[in-house]
């Protein structure tokens, strides 16, 4: 029976001071493992050969192979050194029945040769909803979700025993089991205290044919203290009280999902009772933590398709969040701090403009309003844009009835598309 033991790691920035610590702990703990997987944001972008030189002072170091997959701070690509591999490049790598496969800047999946027992999945970012808690700046689609919805369908494609991944620092060193899947988050190596004192988590994780998998947290300065909320006796830094699951608890429950896993997308042109655009979206709903996730992640599908609609003819798809609304529509003072709220309900056209407040109230019916751009190279300079047409896509059954938003809409020069999902 085959049995992968992995040293798992990820998010240390460049910061080769940090590595240099972790391999001295590390050494004094005389742990087995067969191979380190690194989950990404291993390089600093700023510090030109960080990610190779980290990746080799591990490799060198601990003497054993290294697997890793690219994140957001990776730029290099390929360090030309027998033992350091990326997994992107290499394709599935297979320790017996056991198969590791990682993705890091491309979502197609790879085509698995059986037989094969267990999958292990390595990618930097974590799914759409699950321990994807990220700060707002770095995150698409402005979402307090890090998550990315590809890195569900490669769940549901390769259906793992084991997901590694990182990026999500907020839920570094936290392991959940899901519908059958082990998500290990391993953000993030270069954790400080804010004394500056080392307290990086790592985690060996082991697996075997049967599908048993044992996880073990480790940190950097850490001491072996009971959990006072578990009660169970763990490895974390001295000054803290509770483990990382304990700290995180209230905001790690999974109710699941009550959903189909296939759904049909309509887009009509509502003045003609048309339609225009059809696709059937296929929802990996086992991957996604709660209903509000589920709802969420079919709006992301459904801006994704829109924006397809948008640029048939070879032309490009701009959606505009709520501040650019604000930004692009509102013709009052631009120096106001009116906020989105009362635009929404107490829109004032004499101030704002009508354009604006149509919109407002479109969002006014449906949070979930897209509106995008279709827009094309003004050949005028690199970079200009002309906007072609301006798209408002809502829900069919919220504005049933309500012609006249519609007609609104259109009259004021914005071309209305009603959605239904079924």
């Amino acid at each position: 029976m085959a049995r992968l033991r992995m040293l798992a790691i990820s998010d240390v920035h460049g910061k080769e001071d940090i590595v240099e610590k972790f391999l001295d702990w590390f050494s004094k703990e005389n742990m087995e493992f067969d191979i380190v997987v690194f989950a990404g944001d291993i390089g600093n972008p700023q510090r030109p050969g960080s990610m190779c030189r980290v990746l080799r002072k591990i490799r060198e170091r601990l003497g054993k192979p290294v697997y890793y997959v690219r994140g957001n701070w990776d730029i290099e690509s390929g360090c030309g050194v027998d033992g350091i591999y990326d997994l992107e490049e290499t394709g599935p790598r297979y320790f017996g029945d056991i198969v590791l496969v990682g993705h890091g800047r491309n979502a197609k999946p790879f085509e698995l040769h059986r037989p094969y027992s267990q999958v292990v999945l390595v990618t930097h970012y974590p799914p759409y909803s699950i321990m994807d808690k990220g700060k707002l700046i770095d995150n698409y689609h402005q979402s307090i979700h890090a998550g990315l919805v590809e890195i569900n369908y490669l769940i549901e494609w390769y259906k793992p025993r084991i997901h590694i991944f990182g990026h999500s620092h907020s839920y570094g060193g936290i392991d959940v089991e899901y519908n059958g899947v082990y998500y290990v988050n391993v953000a993030r190596l270069d954790r400080t205290m804010r004394d500056g004192t080392s307290i990086g988590n790592y985690a060996v994780i082991d697996v075997n044919s049967r599908g048993d998998v044992h996880i073990e947290w480790r940190f950097l300065n850490g001491v072996w203290k009971r959990c006072q909320s578990c009660g169970r006796v763990v490895h974390i830094p001295e000054k803290w009280a509770l483990c990382r699951k304990c700290a995180h608890k209230s905001e790690l429950r999974f109710t699941g999902v009550n959903a189909k896993p296939e759904l049909r997308l309509v887009f009509k042109n509502p003045f003609e009772d048309r339609i225009v655009y059809r696709e059937r979206l296929q929802i990996p709903y086992r991957t996604l933590k709660d209903q509000l996730s589920y709802e969420d992640f079919v709006d992301r599908l459904i801006s994704r398709e829109a924006k397809r609609f948008v640029v048939a003819d070879r032309f490009r798809a701009l959606e505009l969040s709520k501040d650019k609304i604000i930004e692009f529509y509102n013709m009052s003072d631009e120096h106001e701090l009116t906020p989105f709220s009362e635009y929404l309900f107490a829109c004032d056209e004499r101030v704002s403009g009508r354009r604006l407040c149509v919109l407002m109230k479109a969002f006014s019916m449906d949070k979930r309003v897209h509106v995008i751009w279709r827009i094309r190279d003004s050949g005028a300079a690199v970079g200009n844009y002309e906007v072609l047409d301006e798209y408002v896509f809502i829900k069919e059954h919220v504005v049933r009835g309500r012609d006249g938003l519609l007609h609104a809409l259109r009259n004021v020069g914005f071309t209305p598309i009603v959605y239904s999902v079924e």
